[in-house]
């Protein structure tokens, strides 16, 4: 089963579950992890997600460990899956440890860029813990090795008309939408909050008029000049419709004049769960060099500022962008035509990679699947990481812009 690709499977994940079957899906997925990892701390991890009712991490980082362990058993398609989402640097070192003993099951672009994902983690976590700035030298290099050598061991991608990408099917619930929506505007008054739709939300509003037939969920955006971030949160934590599973932040890295690197952290994201299963994430905008922009801690989505007006979905008054033409084109090019088999990395040309190792390892890990199975989606990431400067062509191959690297003046810096 893909992963993102059913509704329904989203719907079962988010829900709320009796403490029998967390519990005993807890105790089993301790007791398996710690048969194939030896770990303590990986099992008491994999025991907590389910006990605290996050159904979705859980079963996420289920299937990335049997994905290493038995690599035919792909029942929960999630190659993109950050698997150090969530973890300490002593987990993180379990981890490592996992993925070395099981590295003859992976391509080695998959290894690598499993690396890739554990130094981001390790690099920003030591950033994290120094806000008067670092410069990791050491790792810093180490990343930069890695990347270059998981560039090297892409294979050759499938033909451009060639691949395994799938549509979603067309099993989104209007009526859990529609309930969904109308609660957060009872949460979120529009005249109060001035929040508005965005994205594939407002595609569906202004090209189908009504929710997208193969959605998952809401999206919704404020202006974060205009709200306080902290207040929004604590009201929609405080309706008993919803759930706040998680903000997100949106992580830039700086480089100083002295050469240190600085951690520059944003809410970005506000990921919310109906009480019906529905996921509604409200994306903080901001503007910044005469652009607007929101995304998460991986992506940068940039747009034209925008005027709002008002606009009835599905019953439901909402706010939207007024000129839609300049919105959906900056955001999907052709949005007139239809399209189920959507990527947000490859199918919105205003994305922008943000600044950070982890995004850095994210994009990489999607180069190296899409060129082992979907040739149009490998050569359009391709592109997309040469114009956003991640990568750079050299020779018949690829190497990774290094952007932070400053060997020059702080050799042996630790």
């Amino acid at each position: 089963m893909q992963f993102n690709k059913s509704y329904r499977l989203l719907r079962y994940l988010n829900r709320h579950h009796s403490w029998l079957s967390r519990h005993t899906l807890g105790g089993l997925a301790c007791l398996g992890t710690w048969l194939f990892t030896q770990s303590s701390e990986l099992a008491g991890l994999m025991r907590r997600e389910f006990i605290r009712d996050d159904f979705r991490l859980a079963f996420r980082r289920a299937a990335w460990f049997a994905r290493h362990i038995f690599p035919k058993l792909d029942f929960f398609e999630d190659p993109f899956f950050d698997f150090t989402m969530e973890t300490d640097a002593a987990q993180q070192r379990q981890l490592d440890r996992f993925v070395k003993r099981y590295r003859g099951s992976l391509s080695e672009s998959v290894y690598l860029t499993d690396m890739l994902y554990l130094q981001a983690a390790n690099i920003h976590g030591r950033l994290d813990e120094s806000p008067a700035g670092l410069y990791p030298h050491a790792e810093v290099v180490e990343f930069y090795n890695t990347a270059d050598a998981a560039l090297a061991a892409l294979p050759v991608p499938p033909a451009a008309d060639e691949g395994s990408f799938s549509e979603r099917k067309d099993d989104f619930s209007k009526a859990d939408a529609i309930t969904a929506l109308s609660d957060f505007a009872d949460a979120l008054p529009l005249s109060e909050w001035g929040w508005y739709v965005v994205s594939g939300t407002f595609l569906g509003l202004h090209r189908d008029g009504g929710f997208l037939a193969h959605d998952y969920d809401i999206d919704v955006g404020v202006h974060g000049e205009q709200v306080d971030v902290d207040e929004l949160v604590e009201t929609l934590a405080a309706h008993p419709r919803f759930v706040t599973k998680k903000v997100d932040l949106h992580i830039e890295i700086t480089q100083s004049d002295d050469g240190l690197l600085h951690l520059e952290k944003v809410p970005a994201l506000v990921k919310l769960i109906h009480e019906n299963g529905l996921n509604l994430d409200v994306f903080i905008h901001y503007t910044e060099n005469g652009r607007c922009w929101h995304g998460s801690i991986i992506h940068r989505w940039e747009n034209s500022p925008f005027e709002l007006k008002r606009a009835t979905l599905e019953g439901v008054e909402v706010n939207a962008p007024a000129d839609a033409d300049c919105y959906l084109t900056e955001n999907y090019g052709d949005w007139r035509t239809p399209v189920k088999e959507f990527d947000c990395t490859t199918g919105t040309p205003n994305l922008v990679v943000s600044r950070n190792f982890l995004s850095v390892a994210l994009f990489l890990k999607r180069l190296a699947v899409f060129s082992e199975s979907d040739g149009k989606q490998a050569a359009k990431l391709k592109q997309t990481l040469i114009n956003s400067g991640v990568v750079k062509e050299a020779g018949s191959g690829l190497q990774v812009v290094r952007s932070f690297e400053r060997a020059e003046r702080l050799e042996g810096v630790a």
